[in-house]
């Protein structure tokens, strides 16, 4: 596309594709993405998009807008960058360039974090009015949508707009204009100096450079803690820890971020200043360096620490002891080895075979090893708290009613497995209906595909028309119930043609 839009600075790449949309004159979401990525079934993504590589592509080398540049200067993706490791770093660059189908945020751990996400689009008002001077048009800008950031920098509180971060209209881009709804801000939140706030711009600043690894975060946290004063020998002293951080943050607001802190012993500042097994978020570890490292220091500089720490390798020699008796090791092992083959290593260490267990481990730990791995058994219990036929029961008649409150309604999507589950607030049990036989039994006889969509909306079509000139025209159906001739099922071109109507 010539002339596509420019990103002004901080815009987010949504907001580019949607003010694409303005520029040229497409009102419709599945043309836009023809136009701009070439694939109709691109999800309109906020935070962290893919298909950028398609976006790159837009604008003239002598930009350098390369994809690379786009995800660090345009989209959320600096704020989890630093602080996962380097392999899935450059595995979500790639997500992020190509095709993701969903594995941006899984791989980055936004599904399953803690933090609150925000519920809308939001603004800030004195901004957009600046908007307004300088560019002529309005744009999203992406520290707006940082989850814990309440404030704008420049001004004061951030509003809600009307539209949901995760639109209904998956492929929807949505422009920002002067007649949005904005609801009012909420200025009963306690005031928080906005250190968040400066803390995430530091982030997003930040250029595109390798990540620390997990062990060296460790290491950079095991030496911070120490020179705050909060560890006894190597251990950090929870309780000391703890009243810095809430003399650092208030409770209330710690909660309202999805990180409050307790005594728990899985609590998450527990398992932060421990080995770090996972990546944490941006917003603990905010939380830990305004708390340990006050308000002088910035991330660039603790980057740059962590990717400094270097780990020191504890080699355990094993010499296992050469005065064992051939005649020994032969029965050791071989009463280990009829063990194992009956009922397992846990099993079998329970059952009376952990002394056989241990002198193995101690004399002859390879041959160990290499049998329990042959031999290993899963552990794994089933889960019995849940009664399925019951539940299967008790779904199935939530999906009956849905289908009698819609039967006669000829509105709406199209009704498949995943719609009828979302209807009945089932959506999480789509991959337990090898469990339900009924309710699965009820969706592959009463899902209904493509075709029988586009049939009903042809219905509806002829229904709802209002003109009064005699029969329709073949066009004026078409484009009442949203058809063309390439997304045309035969069996929905078949009936058209049984009914008088063709091209």
């Amino acid at each position: 596309m010539l002339n596509f839009p420019v990103p002004y600075p901080d815009e987010l790449l949504y907001s580019v594709v949607a003010r694409a949309g303005v520029h040229f004159g497409i009102t419709s979401p599945k043309q836009l993405l023809d136009a701009v990525f070439g694939d109709r079934k691109v999800v309109a993504t906020i935070d962290l998009p893919s298909h950028i590589e398609a976006i790159s592509k837009q604008y003239p080398e002598s930009l350098g807008l390369t994809a690379e540049s786009m995800v660090y200067k345009h989209t959320l993706f600096p704020l989890y960058a630093p602080f996962i490791p380097e392999d899935r770093r450059l595995a979500a660059l790639d997500w992020m360039t190509h095709r993701a189908k969903g594995a941006v945020h899984v791989g980055l751990g936004v599904t399953t974090s803690r933090i609150r996400q925000p519920e809308y689009l939001r603004v800030c008002p004195q901004c957009l009015e600046d908007q307004l001077i300088e560019h002529g048009e309005l744009c999203w800008l992406r520290q707006w949508q940082v989850p814990g950031c309440s404030h704008c920098l420049k001004h004061g509180y951030l509003c809600d707009t009307q539209y949901r971060l995760h639109n209904y209209h998956r492929h929807a881009y949505v422009a920002l204009t002067p007649t949005m709804m904005c609801l009012p801000a909420n200025s009963n939140s306690p005031p928080i100096g906005k250190r968040i706030e400066r803390r995430v711009k530091e982030l997003l600043d930040l250029p595109p450079a390798r990540s620390p690894s997990l062990e060296q975060w460790s290491l950079f946290y095991t030496q911070t803690a120490h020179a705050a004063d909060i560890t006894r020998k190597s251990k950090v002293i929870y309780d000391l820890l703890k009243h810095k951080v809430l003399s650092s943050w208030t409770p209330q607001h710690l909660a309202q971020l999805g990180i409050p802190v307790t005594d728990n012993k899985s609590n998450w500042l527990r398992l932060f200043m421990r080995k770090h097994r996972k990546s944490h978020s941006f917003l603990q570890h905010i939380i830990i360096l305004e708390t340990l490292l006050g308000t002088e220091w910035n991330f660039e500089d603790v980057i740059s620490q962590a990717r400094k720490q270097i780990a020191q390798k504890h080699q355990v020699a094993y010499f296992p002891s050469k005065n064992i008796s051939q005649s020994v090791l032969h029965t050791k092992r071989k009463a280990w080895l009829e063990m194992v083959k009956e009922q397992g290593t846990r099993k079998s260490r329970k059952s009376g075979g952990d002394p056989v267990y241990v002198w193995l481990y101690r004399n002859d730990r390879n041959w160990l090893n290499a049998i329990n791995n042959k031999y290993r058994r899963s552990t794994r219990s089933e889960n019995r708290r849940v009664d399925w036929n019951e539940r299967d029961r008790l779904i199935l008649e939530r999906l009956k009613a849905i289908k009698r409150e819609h039967i006669n309604k000829l509105e709406g999507p199209r009704r498949s497995s995943s719609w009828y589950l979302a209807q009945s607030e089932c959506r999480h049990l789509s991959r337990k209906l090898e469990k339900m036989p009924l309710s699965a039994a009820f969706l592959e006889s009463n899902s209904e595909d493509v075709a029988s969509c586009q049939i009903r909306r042809v219905i509806r079509a002829m229904i709802n028309d209002d003109s009064h000139s005699g029969e329709m025209p073949y066009w004026r159906l078409l484009r009442l119930s949203g058809l063309s001739e390439q997304r045309m099922y035969e069996r929905t071109r078949q009936f058209l043609h049984y009914l008088g109507w063709s091209k």
